[in-house]
């Protein structure tokens, strides 16, 4: 499985393959100005991206395969820390404000409706956004091409593409080039997606992040012995909980964090990108100078060492099972 392909609006910088010092020299090119777009990171089927709005880190997000999770930019910089140089792309994109709310929509947001285009009357809908007055935004997908269609008021509209099938569509309105794309004549189904609440948000934690101060960090994680600290911005290779993914989606990887912590697919401070886990799965917390790991009714429940756990002391060599994903404690340092 390879990672998903999206509008790249206006290459700022081309792809070219991941280091370190790309990604500094690329972040460096923005400094002072008010650039709007993202920062696209590939590796295998993981899409790493981090949105910038008006020359400031505005959030971030993950995408699997076509699951995706949004991050915040602390834990985007931690998961992307673990990267070694060659082991994917990098690329920055320009956008439109539209494109953006439209990127962040698509990692963010819960859709209305997903399938097959044969299963869902497309056409009804579009007719249903602009008989309503709608916001809307709709996503077809062929063979991990995203091409996203955009509606404000039921009649302002925008297309972008990423297959580069725009192309001849001259004199077309935008849901008719929805329509023509999804009902084309393809051996590969085209799928829909579609969402109506358009709901996003900045990450919590970007006001105190700066595009200086993660050139600071990504040039400094070279020496994975020092503390980084750009602004206020903490991000360490030592970090107190090292968590090693032997299975799921992000297996091979590793997560880390601060003490106390969450777990947990959405809202946490260690996101786990995998359906089978909540929103806030299970909680690493220290009681009494002995450090637990909490199930926090979680709905499909906590193991620990393939035990059904509510409520357990946690060491480390300990495995831990939430969802389909399986984590060894790999680093504990409560110091």
């Amino acid at each position: 499985m390879t990672a998903l392909t999206l509008p790249i609006g206006t290459i700022q910088a081309t792809t070219a393959t991941y280091s370190r010092e790309t990604m500094v020299e690329q972040l460096k090119g923005l400094s002072g100005s008010s650039f709007t777009g993202y920062l696209a990171i590939t590796s295998n089927d993981r899409l790493f991206l981090l949105f910038i709005f008006q020359g400031a880190p505005y959030s971030a997000g993950l995408a699997v395969g076509e699951k995706t999770t949004p991050l915040t930019i602390t834990n985007f910089c931690a998961q992307v820390a673990t990267l070694h140089d060659g082991d994917g792309t990098i690329s920055l994109h320009a956008t439109d404000p539209v494109l953006l709310k439209c990127l962040l929509v698509f990692i963010q947001d819960e859709p209305a409706a997903k399938g097959p285009v044969n299963l869902i009357n497309l056409e009804r809908m579009v007719r249903q956004i602009q008989a309503n007055a709608a916001d809307a935004l709709v996503i077809l997908e062929k063979e991990g091409c995203c091409n996203f269609f955009f509606f404000l008021d039921g009649s302002k509209t925008a297309a972008y593409w990423s297959d580069g099938l725009a192309g001849g569509q001259d004199g077309l309105s935008v849901d008719e080039q929805m329509l023509l794309y999804a009902y084309q004549e393809t051996t590969v189904p085209v799928s829909a997606t579609i969402y109506q609440t358009l709901n996003t948000m900045q990450s919590k934690d970007s006001s105190n992040i700066s595009l200086e101060g993660l050139v600071r960090l990504f040039a400094a994680v070279e020496d994975t012995e020092q503390t980084i600290a750009p602004g206020k911005l903490t991000v360490q290779h030592h970090d107190q909980l090292r968590l090693k993914v032997l299975e799921g989606t992000q297996a091979g990887s590793e997560l880390g964090g601060s003490l106390p912590c969450v777990l947990g697919r959405k809202d946490a401070d260690i996101i786990i990108n995998d359906p089978m886990v909540s929103k806030r799965h299970a909680a690493i917390q220290i009681i009494n100078g002995k450090l637990l790991l909490i199930d926090l009714h979680s709905t499909n429940g906590t193991t620990l060492n393939n035990e059904t756990i509510t409520q357990r002391e946690l060491k480390q060599g300990d495995r831990i099972g939430i969802g389909q994903t399986v984590l060894l404690v790999s680093t504990l340092n409560l110091s």
